[in-house]
């Protein structure tokens, strides 16, 4: 076999299993139980993260107890999803903007982590751009809800919707007297 074959051979194969490790992570982040039928799919997700760094920063430099984190991403999410993501009004799994009031760009994104322990669940991260620097971890908070996605509202209050259609969400606010990232008790937005 000549050294041109041999060199095509290697590239096919290569494509081959990249492609079927690409589609196997996206396949393994989201599984959906069958039932109970009657109830949302959001319901009956379960999730297993597969990343060791989010948006280029450790998982362990994000929470010292995770092994873990995935970030919610369109494309992570099975086939018959699509529809409820493509047409969740408002809501997304990131969104961008100045949630504390500084200048300094920030991103604001949910996901899924694993600890160590092997406890499951999502988070809000809110990271900050510094110009010139790598990311920097602004917020971080654990959530037993294992489904979610962000809006923001007028007054950059971030808001953490845990279904779509309804108003189980969870809301955190920037306390300028506690220099942090406040849970804000739920009503109506």
């Amino acid at each position: 076999m000549g050294q041109r074959m041999k060199a095509i051979l290697l590239a096919s194969l290569f494509f081959i299993l990249t492609t079927a490790v690409g589609n196997t992570e996206s396949n393994n982040f989201v599984s959906i139980a069958p039932e109970p039928k009657g109830s949302a799919w959001w319901l009956r997700a379960e999730f297993h993260p597969l990343d060791v760094e989010v948006r280029g920063i450790p998982v362990g430099k994000i929470r010292a107890t995770w092994c873990k984190a995935t970030e919610f991403r369109k494309d992570l999410f099975p086939p018959g999803t699509e529809g409820d993501l493509e047409h969740s009004g408002r809501l997304s799994f990131t969104v961008d903007g100045s949630f504390d009031g500084s200048k300094t760009r920030q991103t604001a994104l949910v996901g899924a982590y694993e600890a160590c322990t092997g406890k499951k669940g999502s988070f809000l991260l809110v990271l900050a751009w510094p110009q010139g620097r790598a990311p920097v971890v602004r917020f971080i908070r654990e959530m037993d809800m294992p489904f979610g996605m962000l809006t923001v509202s007028t007054d950059s209050t971030l808001i953490v919707s845990h279904c779509m259609g309804c108003d189980h969400v969870t809301k955190f606010k920037w306390d300028k007297s506690r220099r942090g990232f406040v849970h804000i008790p739920n009503e109506p937005y």
